[in-house]
């Protein structure tokens, strides 16, 4: 009886054991191992501050540029055209003629020069010494009067002048609308129509006269060729940087 009684106490004392066991195993599990969505690991820290292609974002900011009042940004200005203007004298046609083919090819505006007092055929005759033409000519100070004016005259980067030669150079009217107007800042690109005589140093003259422009190489054509010039003025606008 003993003997059993001993097998008993064994045997419970056995699964007592087992039993504890069992239930230290349970515990380390949940407490040991940190819950798999709260891991972190090296590479979560650094990619917030890493942009898709894995190259490091930058944590400064940086404002837009700011701009003074008036002043224009790169978009707006790159490609804009100077604004231009054809200003023409022409008493038989042909300057008139060159003026329009060169206010087409560019787009310009265009102004003709119109004298308060027009010139007739009679004051046009240069083998008579005692015309208008001929007196205004040989007089320095001559400075025939000009009918209208042009607006805005200011708004113009480029201003195209036109005129025939008479007696070696230009009518004394276009003397009288360079004392009209500031060329300061701007650009002037003289033309001219004669029977063979060239520009005859015209820009030379333009030069002394409005020191504050730049004046850029001439055009002359042939009073024969002024209602096909345009072939000649593509040409020279493309040799003085102005062709569109």
């Amino acid at each position: 009886m003993k003997k059993l009684f001993s097998v008993f106490m064994i045997l419970a004392l056995v699964l007592g054991l087992a039993a504890c066991g069992s239930k230290n195993d349970g515990e380390g599990t949940s407490q040991g191992t940190a819950p798999e969505s709260s891991v972190q690991t090296a590479g979560d820290e650094s990619g917030a501050d890493e942009d898709a292609d894995g190259t490091e974002a930058s944590s400064d900011t940086q404002e837009p540029a700011q701009m003074e009042p008036g002043e224009s940004s790169p978009e707006e200005t790159e490609g804009a055209g100077a604004k231009a203007l054809v200003v023409y004298f022409s008493a038989t046609g042909n300057t008139k003629a060159v003026a329009e083919t060169l206010a087409e090819l560019q787009g310009a505006d265009i102004y003709e020069i119109v004298p308060e007092q027009p010139y007739t055929d009679e004051d046009l005759n240069y083998n008579d010494r005692t015309t208008r033409a001929t007196a205004e000519q040989n007089d320095p100070d001559a400075r025939p009067a000009i009918s209208g004016s042009i607006t805005d005259f200011e708004q113009y980067e480029i201003v195209y002048v036109g005129y025939p030669i008479w007696w070696g150079d230009m009518p004394r009217i276009l003397y009288t609308f360079f004392d009209a107007y500031d060329f300061s800042g701007k650009t002037i690109a003289p033309f001219c129509t004669s029977g063979g005589s060239g520009l005859s140093g015209t820009p030379g003259t333009i030069a002394e006269l409005e020191p504050g422009a730049t004046v850029l190489d001439g055009l002359h054509v042939s009073g024969s060729a002024a209602d096909s010039s345009e072939s000649s003025v593509s040409q020279w606008l493309a040799d003085i940087g102005q062709a569109e």
